[in-house]
């Protein structure tokens, strides 16, 4: 280095010139060295792709490289004092210059993401990292601040955050129990529910095994079916009890599927608990109620069926299987149904098939079936058609096999007819015995004495006085004989019975439904029209309830009797005036040739075993409710029989107490 000082005297004149020659070419060196190195640097800061700023010791921006300014689009000069800018975000802007004071203050690096405002005015998130340069004494003599822009992991973090937010709902808000298991079958996680039912850590839950928390009956079948899926990554599907925080059993489905990467190796388990204790239950219930039908349905001898009139479709219960004797793989269709049935009965079924073609209806028929061994059954069918959810029309109802019943019934009715003919046999032998005993004394004294009397008279002279004694004891004999002949008609003649308050329409329905297994079997048609709000009748319940029974038959065998047309039998009540009237009209064969003139003459009758007293038994007991029977020819076929009691009078007692004489049968 050269370097010239002059030499002044006092007055300022320059008297010499000195010339100095420093050598420094090493510090010269060293400068070049150091210009070199901060070129360096400046290169080095200007290439990285972040923003670097330079702070110095006391807070002060010494630089900022080309990056961040470009960023910023503003000079080092306007961002010297950053802190007064808007360069960081408002809401990060007092983490930010807490954390520079702190640097500065105490020698403390930072790390923190703020927003940082962009040229355009976008804010994007960056890490701020703030590193000191300490010299070879260990003293920090300036700070580097990096800026790192990450705003795309932000936003990814977000976004990643938020769609964890989202399954985190999901999963809570889905109606069963969330458990996830890790490839070795640790539980890791689950959702609201689980911990709900619980009321355990999930850590504590992890012990499924060994907590109680699976009923020991199921235990083995859990550990069999969830550690298979483990050993052999198939999905898991079973059925198992679990202990609620408050000591209840509840039964839950338990299925599960693994969570594969994209080599296929399984990374999580994840596990619905699906809470089926209703479901069960009403299994159970459904199971035993159908088992309770199947018993009943077996015991009755009864079957359900429904048919789609549409398509023909036919579903039968077992039981009707059983009836109909059809193997029950089979299919059912109207042929088998109708190659079961006799002639008459496949007309009856075609009926009433057609008939719920045309609309809702109810149906109530019997059937014969003939089974492969040439054997008969006896079948009821109840019916109803009607349009099912699906709009189509449909038959629905029961049959009932009630062959057993018909033969009882059958074999009854032979045994009550027997009887009815013996008792009636053995009633005419005690009518004739009491007749013959009755009368045969006075007959035998009338004889005795007429044949004195002619002896008297044979006598000469005859003894007048002596013949009148006898033709007055014949007199007295033959009134004996008068009076049993009264005392016998008397069993005929109107007596009080026992009075009570009646509804002859309760009795009506009664009788009906004892004569129900003669209806049937007589094949006629029944049709009750009872008036409604009749008041009550003053009579003897079990005698109206005879002769309501004995007008019945009557209609019923004259009815049967006829051929070519249907049967038909109306039973009818009225009230008129003080009196009730009850009304049976039939399609029958009438009265005959002589019609109503003797139609209730004792021993008169238009049947060929008929006794002809039903009538007249009828009409001794209506007459002694203080009543009137009558009975008159229809127009076209058949006859109507009827007869009126008078109403009970209101305040009367329930019952009169009389001498106890009952008109027979």
């Amino acid at each position: 280095m050269f370097s010239v000082s002059p030499l002044r005297d006092v007055d300022g004149t320059i008297l010499r010139w000195f010339h100095l020659l420093v050598d420094v070419d090493d510090r010269k060196r060293a400068e070049l060295e150091l210009a070199a190195r901060e070129r360096e640097a400046r290169v080095v800061l200007e290439s990285i792709p972040a923003g670097i700023g330079v702070i110095g010791i006391g807070g002060e921006v010494e630089a900022i490289n080309g990056p961040l300014l470009r960023y910023y689009g503003r000079t080092l000069e306007e961002l010297r004092d950053w802190g007064s800018t808007d360069v960081v975000h408002p809401d990060d802007m007092p983490r930010m210059i807490d954390a520079v004071d702190r640097a500065v203050t105490l020698g403390q690096p930072y790390d923190l993401e703020v927003r940082l405002r962009r040229a355009d005015g976008v804010h994007h998130w960056f890490q701020v990292t703030g590193s000191p340069l300490i010299d070879d004494e260990g003293q920090i003599v300036r700070w580097y601040a990096l800026h790192v822009d990450i705003d795309d992991r932000k936003r990814a973090e977000e976004a990643l955050a938020e769609r964890e937010r989202e399954s985190r709902f999901i999963v809570d808000g889905i109606a069963g129990m969330i458990a996830i298991f890790s490839p070795d079958a640790k539980l890791v996680g689950g959702n609201q529910q689980i911990i709900d039912y619980f009321q355990r850590p999930i850590d504590e839950l992890d012990n499924w095994a060994t907590n109680g928390i699976t009923h020991p009956d199921d235990l083995q079948l859990c550990i069999d079916s969830f550690m298979g899926s483990i050993a052999t990554g198939e999905p898991y599907d079973y059925e198992t009890r679990f202990l609620r925080h408050d000591g209840v059993w509840r039964w839950f489905q338990l299925r599960g599927l693994p969570l594969r990467n994209t080599d296929g190796e399984i990374i999580r388990w994840y596990g619905l608990l699906t809470d089926v204790d209703d479901r069960k239950r009403t299994e159970e219930q459904l199971r035993r109620s159908e088992a309770f039908l199947a018993d009943a349905q077996r015991l009755s001898k009864t079957g359900g069926f429904s048919l789609r009139l549409e398509t023909g479709e036919i579903v039968w219960s077992a039981e009707t299987y059983r009836i109909f004797d059809v193997d029950p793989s089979s299919p059912v269709t109207i042929q088998t149904v109708l190659s079961r049935l006799d002639p008459e009965s496949v007309l009856k079924v075609c009926h009433v098939i057609e008939t719920a073609r045309a609309g809702n209806g109810d149906f109530d028929y019997d059937i014969r079936l003939v089974m492969a061994d040439q054997s008969v059954k006896h079948v009821r069918v109840l019916a109803h058609s009607k349009k099912n959810k699906d709009g189509e029309q449909e038959l629905a109802g029961a049959v009932q096999d009630v062959t057993e019943r018909r033969e009882a019934e059958e074999a009854l009715n032979k045994v009550r007819s027997e009887l009815s003919y013996v008792t009636r046999i053995t009633s005419l032998g005690l009518l004739t015995a009491s007749i013959a005993h009755e009368v045969n004394q006075p007959l035998a004294g009338i004889v005795t004495n007429a044949s004195t009397c002619l002896r008297v008279l044979d006598t000469q002279p005859p003894n007048l006085e002596v013949a009148r004694d006898t033709a007055r004891r014949m007199i007295r004999d033959a009134n004996r004989a008068a009076d049993v002949i009264v005392r016998l008609r008397a069993l005929f003649s109107r007596k009080p019975p026992l009075i009570e308050p009646i509804d002859m329409n309760e009795v009506a329905t009664e009788v009906i439904a004892l004569a129900f297994g003669e209806i049937q079997r007589a094949r006629v048609s029944v049709v009750s029209e009872f008036g409604a709000a009749l008041p009550s009748v003053a009579g003897a319940r079990v005698q109206l309830q005879q002769v309501i029974m004995n007008l019945l038959r009557n209609a019923i065998e004259a009815t049967s009797a006829v051929e070519g047309r249907p049967g038909r039998i109306v039973i009818r009540t009225e009230a008129r005036d003080a009196e009730v009237r009850l009304i049976i009209e039939d399609t029958g064969i009438g009265f005959g040739v002589d019609g109503t003139k003797r139609i209730f003459d004792a021993f008169y009758t238009t049947k060929p075993d008929g006794m002809g007293i039903g009538l007249s038994v009828s009409r001794s007991i209506i007459e002694s409710h203080s009543g009137r029977l009558w009975a008159h020819s229809n127009a076209l076929h058949g006859a109507t029989v009827g007869f009126s009691v008078p109403i009970h009078p209101p305040g009367q007692a329930e019952t009169l107490e009389t001498d106890g004489a009952v008109a027979p049968r």
